[in-house]
């Protein structure tokens, strides 16, 4: 043991005491004293702060952490008293003096350094005084795996740390107060550059425990700080979003789906791709906030691919990914080939459809290439499959025909394999369907009560078809300007025929549309601008889907104790449009001008409506034989 430190012990207990230190400070620093000494003279070791210092991290598993903290205080001064002859602070805070030292890289103590001077916009007023002796006991974790930098630091260290020094704190207010520290100095690290943003998460409301059980990959790559080169295109992403007006809470939820995703790449030191999309999805608990992360991220890809328009609306699955490899590799080559024909991506969707339905029968009947498909199986096929009507079982067989002419052409099958498909469905003319006369004063009913926002749309889109006969596809393509309300008249090009068309607007229709611009229509993003009919969800851009019709018109007789017809859709309005015309005694000529038709024959259909006017001209009955 050196002479002077018996010399030293007595100064500093000497101190205290003038300084008016508690008996309990004063008790903690001569019990230090006394029990390193003990431990020197045992062990016939040489006093050095170095041997003091190892003393105490050695015996701190066996201490509380209150008596742990204390001791190390007591060896604080006795440091700063054979280094500087004094102890004037209560605390050592020089970088110069072993115990700051001890344990850190060159690097990690001049970052203290930095810190202690920080601006408090950085680490928050107070925060490195509260947070100092967590700051350095990292920075000794992290050194002790190998790293002398901050910026070398990752995900690893911090999960290291909670596992090895935070989660062993006696209580959970101690934990707390690690947890709290880590955070904050990994908010500062972020933005130093040093590491990714998504790292002040980790430890935040117990996440380690999460991360280490939900996201952990069978395998792990070598990349460092995979998500720092994402961070600046998932600010402009979340920027770009404003273009089609999305709410400052979406973006907020957006923001927070882009951090745990960039923490799963960190956890697993890989880089972005699809696949570590569907990686990530798979890890993701099921429950309801699955589906919207998932989105988030397959939006922010196409972003990054360059292709604005396809974050407007979220992708949705498509069911034909289902089917097995051989045959999704045929539907995938038919769709292109029917794209490169130029059809239509209606008939595009209807060829995907009808190829699902093909192929997904023959994989549950066992078909695993095509050299397995048969007639027998075709014909069975034609049979199963159910449709609404002739009309669209006919249109469906189409499709397959021409998949299976596809398939001949490339040498799958054989050439005469498509006159399997059975063309029995012939088209029947039945008598057209209508909106009764109760459903027609519910709606009506509906249009006077009709207030929230949803509501004003629902009843603007059936009053333009019950009233006025327009086809849904026509309606959601109404553009604002497309009204003239000085002269009451509706003007646009008809998307079926291509047929310009001007219609009288009847007061009613023209009070629903006009109040629900007024006082339902939200604000519409950039792609949204002009259109009559938009989202009422971020983003605000024009209705494009026919379905949005339909369950217009579902709602608002649902709202009445009403429901749909079977196998009928919004057309129905336009059906009762026409009936109501042809019972008013208006002229085959006037209807089809009502209806846009080119040729009266396309309306005669409606002409089976009117059942008083058929009675006024029966058939005779001659021939009929009487028995």
């Amino acid at each position: 043991m050196q002479t002077n430190y018996q010399d030293t012990v007595v100064a500093i207990l000497r101190h205290l005491k003038q300084q008016g230190s508690s008996l309990s400070k004063i008790h903690s620093h001569e019990s230090c004293y006394h029990m390193l000494q003990l431990y020197l003279e045992s062990n016939d070791i040489p006093f050095s702060i170095e041997a003091a210092v190892d003393w105490n991290e050695n015996r701190r598993s066996s201490l509380s952490y209150d008596t742990y903290i204390s001791y190390r205080n007591a060896l604080f001064r006795l440091e700063h008293y054979l280094l500087k002859g004094n102890i004037n602070t209560p605390f050592c805070r020089s970088v110069d003096c072993f115990h700051c030292k001890s344990g850190l890289s060159i690097g990690f103590i001049n970052l203290l350094e930095e810190m202690e001077t920080a601006p408090t916009v950085f680490l928050g007023q107070y925060a490195y005084e509260r947070y100092a002796v967590v700051y350095r006991e990292f920075f000794k974790h992290s050194t002790r795996t190998g790293i002398t930098d901050p910026s070398q630091i990752t995900v690893d260290h911090v999960l290291g740390f909670w596992e090895k020094v935070a989660s062993k704190q006696p209580s959970l207010a101690q934990r707390q107060h690690q947890i709290s520290a880590v955070t904050t100095l990994m908010n500062y690290l972020a933005g130093r550059g040093d590491v990714p943003r998504c790292y002040r998460m980790v430890l935040r409301n117990g996440n380690a425990d999460t991360i280490t059980k939900t996201m952990k990959l069978p395998y792990a790559g070598a990349v460092i700080h995979p998500s720092m080169k994402l961070e600046k295109m998932a600010d402009r992403y979340l920027e770009a979003l404003d273009k089609w007006q999305y709410k400052a809470s979406s973006k907020r939820l957006y923001s927070h789906d882009l951090l745990w995703y960039f923490m799963f790449l960190e956890f697993n030191h890989i880089d972005h791709s699809h696949k570590t999309i569907t990686a990530w999805t798979d890890c993701l608990p099921d429950d309801s906030l699955k589906d919207r992360r998932h989105r988030t991220i397959v939006m922010f890809a196409c972003y990054l691919q360059g292709n604005m328009a396809e974050i407007r609306v979220i992708p949705r699955i498509c069911s034909s990914d289902t089917l097995p490899e051989w045959s999704l590799s045929i539907l995938n080559r038919f769709i292109e080939n029917r794209r490169h024909d130029g059809m239509a991506e209606k008939t595009i969707a209807m060829c995907r459809a009808s190829g699902y339905r093909f192929f997904n029968y023959l994989k549950t009947t066992g078909v695993q290439s095509p050299d397995a498909i048969t007639p027998e199986i075709i014909n069975e096929f034609h049979v199963k499959d159910e449709h609404a009507t002739p009309e669209s079982k006919n249109a469906y067989s189409i499709k397959i025909r021409q998949l299976l002419s596809f398939m001949a052409d490339e040498g799958l099958i054989s050439q005469t394999l498509v006159h399997a498909v059975s063309a029995s469905s012939a088209p029947r003319r039945s008598i057209v369907t209508v909106l009764n006369d109760e459903m027609v004063a519910g709606i009506y009913g509906f249009r006077e009560s009709a207030s929230s926002p949803l509501e004003l749309r629902d009843i603007a889109i059936v009053m333009l078809g019950l009233r006025m006969g327009i086809r849904s596809s026509d309606i959601l393509a109404l553009q604002i300007g497309d009204f003239n309300w000085k002269q009451k008249t509706l003007s646009f090009i008809q998307k079926k025929t291509r047929k310009a068309i001007t219609l009288p607007i009847p007061t009613d229709v023209g009070n629903s549309v006009y109040k629900y611009i007024v006082h339902g229509r939200p604000m519409s993003g950039e792609d949204g601008n002009g259109y009559v009919f938009i989202h009422h969800l971020a983003p605000y851009v024009n209705l494009t889907s026919n379905s949005a019709t339909r369950n217009a018109l579902q709602r608002v007789l649902a709202v009445c104790g009403y429901e749909l017809p079977y196998g009928q859709g919004f057309h129905i309005t336009r059906k009762t449009f026409a009936t109501r015309l042809l019972t008013s005694h208006n002229s085959i000529h006037d209807i089809a001008d009502a209806l846009g038709h080119a040729h009266k024959e396309t309306s005669e259909v409606y002409l089976e409506r009117d059942e008083g006017g058929m009675r006024l001209c029966p058939l005779p009955f001659g021939g009929v034989i009487q028995l």
